[in-house]
C-alpha cells in the first residue's frame, strides 16, 4: 500500500510533493494517451479535457471506453493520487464542521459519516451546511429511495432545493443527541445566471455566502466523499485563510466511474494551478524512462 499524494502533501515538503503529483499525473495521461508536455504546468493543462461542460452534472458524463485491465490501472494511479479512499479527521476538536452540498444521497451520505465521526469522539462546536438552490433532479436525488411513506406525510410538500434537502435530512438522519443540538446553519447560496444559462452555486459560491454572514476565524473540519475531498479542501483553503482547515472524507462509492473521478481529479488540479505557479513558468520536469 502505497502513501497517496493526499497524505504526502502533510509529511514531505511543497517540492517532493509536486514532483510525485507530476510523475503520477504524467503516468495517468499516458495511459490515457493524451498529449502533455514534461511539466506539472503543461500536465495540469492538458487535464482539463476532463472537465464538465458548462451546465453538466456529474452523474450526466459519458462512459469513457477503455478496457478492464487499462480501468484497473487508472483505478491504481487515482488511488495514488488520493482520489478512492477514505481521509479521517487529524484532530478531535473544531469550531466549525463544514459539511458541503451534494445530491441528497451524497448529502445523507456525508452526514452519516460525521455522525460515526463524532461518535469516534470527534467534536465541533457548529454545523455549517453549504448548499444552494439547485432544484433536486429526480434521476440523481432519489428522495422516494431516501424518505420513508411515514417520513413524507411529515414532509409534506417535499423538498424542491439542495437546501431544502438538506435541512430535511439533518431532520431525519440517525445522529447522536448531542450533536444534533449543536447550532446549525443552512446557508442557502443563490443560482447564478451566466451565458444564457443558470448555473448552480460551486463549493467557491457557497463558502463565499457563508462569509456574508462574519464568521468568526476559527477551526473547520470539510466534510466531504471521495473523489471530491481533495479539490473541496483546496478551495476551502483558498476562500478561509484566517481558518485551519482540515478534511473529513467517506471513501469513493464503488459504482464511481471513471470520468467522475477524471472530473474531480481535474477541477482539484484547476484551482491548485495559480497557487503552484503564480507567475513564473513551471521548473518542474520528470525525465522519461525514470518512472
Amino acid at each position: 500500500m502505497y502513501l497517496s499524494i493526499l497524505s504526502l502533501a502533510d509529511t514531505i515538503d511543497p517540492d517532493q510533493h509536486y514532483q510525485a503529483l507530476t510523475f503520477t499525473l504524467d503516468e495517468l495521461l499516458t495511459e490515457l494517451r493524451i498529449d502533455h508536455a514534461p511539466t506539472l504546468e503543461s500536465m495540469i493543462d492538458s487535464s482539463q479535457i476532463w472537465r464538465r461542460k458548462p451546465g453538466q452534472e456529474r452523474w450526466e458524463l459519458p462512459a469513457l471506453d477503455i478496457s478492464t485491465g487499462k480501468e484497473y490501472r487508472l483505478f491504481d494511479l487515482l488511488e495514488k493520487l488520493g482520489l478512492i479512499g477514505p481521509v479521517a479527521p487529524l484532530t478531535k476538536q473544531y469550531d466549525y464542521a463544514l459539511l458541503l452540498g451534494a445530491t441528497a444521497p451524497g448529502m445523507k451520505s456525508r452526514l452519516d459519516y460525521l455522525a460515526d465521526w463524532w461518535r469516534q469522539g470527534v467534536r465541533f462546536k457548529r454545523l455549517i451546511f453549504l448548499v444552494g438552490q439547485r432544484p433536486l433532479t429526480p434521476g440523481a436525488d432519489y428522495l422516494d429511495i431516501l424518505i420513508t411513506k411515514s417520513e413524507k406525510k411529515k414532509l409534506d410538500p417535499l423538498p424542491f432545493t439542495e437546501t431544502e434537502a438538506a435541512i430535511m435530512l439533518h431532520q431525519l438522519v440517525s445522529m447522536p443527541e448531542a450533536m444534533r443540538a449543536l447550532p446549525v446553519e443552512f446557508i442557502d447560496t443563490p443560482r447564478n445566471w451566466k451565458s444564457g444559462l443558470w448555473h448552480r452555486p460551486n463549493t467557491r459560491d457557497t463558502i463565499r455566502h457563508w462569509l456574508k454572514t462574519v464568521p468568526l476565524p476559527g477551526t473547520a473540519l470539510v466534510i466531504s466523499d471521495q473523489p471530491h475531498g481533495l479539490y473541496q479542501k483546496e478551495v476551502v483553503k483558498q476562500e478561509l485563510p484566517g481558518f485551519t482547515i482540515d478534511l473529513a472524507a467517506g471513501p469513493a462509492n464503488p459504482a464511481t466511474t471513471v470520468p467522475i473521478y477524471l472530473d474531480a481529479l481535474a477541477l482539484w488540479l484547476h484551482n491548485l494551478k495559480p497557487f503552484i505557479f503564480p507567475s513564473e513558468p513551471s521548473k518542474t520536469t520528470i525525465t522519461p524512462g525514470r518512472h
